[in-house]
């Protein structure tokens, strides 16, 4: 049986607190484990749109949806 579930990366903009968060950005590669995300989080937050992020604290999670959730409005954040 093949998965329909996904997950993709999301760069955050957060408050000093992290009490507020804004979605900036999806990461264009979609995973297919919780554990693939996760190993390639780090190199996410080194990317150059993670570091042009004006907010005081930039943070990045995992989120799983389906297939098609994870690839909408990708952006290729890699570099």
């Amino acid at each position: 049986m093949i998965s329909s579930l996904a997950y993709a990366i999301i760069l955050m903009g957060c408050s000093d607190d992290m009490t507020l968060c804004k979605e900036m950005v999806r990461h264009e590669r979609v995973f297919a484990t919780l554990q693939e995300c996760e190993r390639t989080e780090a190199m996410v937050l080194q990317s150059e749109v993670a570091r042009e992020i004006d907010y005081p604290v930039v943070a990045t999670k995992c989120a799983a949806g389906a297939k098609k959730f994870a690839r909408k409005g990708a952006t290729d954040i890699d570099g």
